[in-house]
């Protein structure tokens, strides 16, 4: 017969044997951006242990909202738009490497790659008036397509029973966009050469592409600097 205090070992090595096995299948992380919603997007992340420093993941998202776009803010002071929302899907697959094994799993330091594709659609509304004061209605079906692969460094932070917090520090990258722009009705040219001058008067696209110059019922390419940061909540089992 067992006396109490075998019992109570038996009780205590099942116990540890348990959460070791529970913890060794910790490979599994969810999370979500808590402040993209402000955005207008709703992003959520499913990321998987592929070893004990390495892993994948893939996010997806759906930006239902740009809010407004007030273009006179880049000196473009001749057109003024009607609010308009950018809408689409955010695909972001990724690679990490933790700089060390971790009784956690997929905790600390790490450093990894991602390419994030973005594919977004909204109508361009509003009034353009030309420098002879003639006023144009502008109406414009917009695509914007969005490849930018990138580098990260970031930090995960274990919290308790199984929640973490992971803090994007720093995701720099370069975008390749496709500007398409199909006129509802027709647009002065005038319009788009204003618009390109504006662009590059703010120094980023007139750096990387001297060249950069917008036009109607055509696609544009456009290469910019990318930045990725943020702050997620998530959950491991």
């Amino acid at each position: 017969m067992r006396t109490p205090i075998h019992i109570l070992i038996l009780l205590l090595l099942l116990q540890t044997t348990f959460s070791n096995a529970q913890r060794a299948t910790d490979k599994n992380h969810i999370n979500i951006d808590p402040l993209l919603p402000w955005a207008g997007t709703y992003q959520i992340q499913y990321e998987r242990a592929i070893g004990h420093r390495f892993s994948v993941s893939i996010s997806t998202g759906y930006k239902f909202s740009s809010g407004n776009l007030d273009i006179s803010s880049i000196d473009f002071d001749r057109f003024v738009t009607n609010e308009f929302d950018f809408k689409g899907i955010k695909l972001i697959p990724e690679f990490r490497w933790y700089f060390q094994e971790s009784h956690d799993g997929l905790m600390g330091f790490y450093v990894g790659t991602y390419f994030r594709f973005q594919n977004r659609k909204g109508d361009i509304a509003g009034t353009y008036t030309a420098v002879d004061n003639q006023v144009s209605e502008i109406l414009i079906d917009a695509n914007l397509r969005t490849f930018n692969p990138g580098l990260e460094v970031g930090y995960k932070l274990n919290l308790n029973k199984g929640f973490f917090i992971d803090f994007i520090i720093a995701g720099p990258g370069l975008s390749f966009n496709t500007l398409e722009l199909n006129e509802v009705t027709p647009v002065p040219q005038a319009f788009y050469d204003d618009l390109t001058d504006s662009l590059k008067r703010l120094g980023i696209i007139d750096l990387i592409d001297p060249d950069f110059e917008i036009n109607g019922n055509q696609k544009t390419e456009l290469k910019l600097i990318a930045f990725r940061y943020g702050i997620k909540i998530g959950y491991s089992f």
